[in-house]
């Protein structure tokens, strides 16, 4: 019943967007026409999975990309319908996506940056690891390409790889007393771990989460750890900034830590389980705090 009410919405929608267009000359067209799926797909996903399957027939991946805007542009659209497309469909139509792409190197290395900024990047809308690995390892395997954009992919894959939920997130760091440590060092139980720097974005973010009066009662309770780690350079000053950051939490820097683990936002934090697996990763203050209430 839930899934016909999201078909009408999105069909209603689609609709009234196309309506709009026709009657609005000023609305900004579309860099090519758009399939629409036919009455036999009668389920949302069976319609998106027509959308996403024949998305690029018209359009010729080979021929050189002029406006790259433009084509980010159409390349959202295209992810926007991955969250209610099938998992297989959305893999086998990427792998088809990046084979046709690479047959104009100057569009590969176009095509790659899209892909990067629209599944990866910060301001991804859509972040969806086992996609944008799929798109990873064809970049850093595609011997065309410059041998530094290559090894860029190359790094990503390993960084995200390495933090997969229910992967062992485990890494050193300098703490409050100037030591050594390993995040396997701490005791097993639930772990926030709190990925900030020295902006403003982190000192409020600290203090939000630092003031949650549940986060507290956890962390009184022996339920919960928060580790602050500054990815930010601290050696030399580190006894300063340790002593502004919250007694009741594990303090620590590691400035070299994005290069490590799979960090797309500063700040974000990473949930581990009692057994240091990644429950979640990259995710806001907002989120943890509504999850914690």
């Amino acid at each position: 019943m839930l899934k016909n009410r999201i078909l009408l919405i999105v069909s209603l929608i689609w609709m009234s967007a196309t309506s709009l267009r026709a009657q609005d000359t000023t609305a900004p067209s579309t860099l090519f026409p758009y399939p629409q799926a036919p009455d036999t797909c009668a389920t949302l996903e069976s319609r998106c999975n027509y959308i996403i399957t024949h998305f690029w027939d018209n359009y010729n991946i080979s021929r050189p990309i002029a406006d790259e805007a433009a084509f980010e542009g159409a390349f959202r659209d295209f992810v926007d319908f991955f969250k209610y497309a099938h998992r297989n469909i959305v893999m086998s139509t990427m792998r088809d996506f990046m084979f046709k792409a690479q047959t104009n190197t100057a569009n590969l290395e176009k095509v790659g940056r899209v892909v990067e900024r629209s599944l990866y990047g910060p301001q991804a809308e859509y972040w969806s690891d086992e996609v944008y690995l799929e798109v990873a390892r064809f970049m850093a395997g595609a011997s065309r390409l410059k041998k530094n954009v290559r090894e860029h992919y190359r790094e990503q894959v390993k960084r995200i790889e390495r933090t997969q939920t229910n992967a062992v997130l485990n890494f050193e760091f300098t703490d409050a007393n100037g030591d050594k440590k390993r995040l396997s060092d701490l005791p097993a139980m639930v772990t926030v771990v709190f990925l900030t720097d020295n902006g403003s974005d982190s000192s409020i973010d600290r203090l939000r989460l630092s003031t949650d009066v549940q986060v507290n009662a956890l962390i009184e309770a022996g339920n919960l750890t928060v580790v602050n780690i500054l990815v930010d350079k601290c050696e030399g000053r580190w006894t300063d900034v340790a002593q502004s950051l919250p007694g009741n939490w594990v303090n620590g820097y590691n400035e070299r830590l994005d290069e490590e683990i799979d960090v797309r936002l500063i700040p974000s934090c990473f949930v581990i389980d009692a057994e240091h697996k990644i429950l979640n990763k990259n995710v806001t203050v907002e989120v943890i705090k509504q999850a914690f209430e």
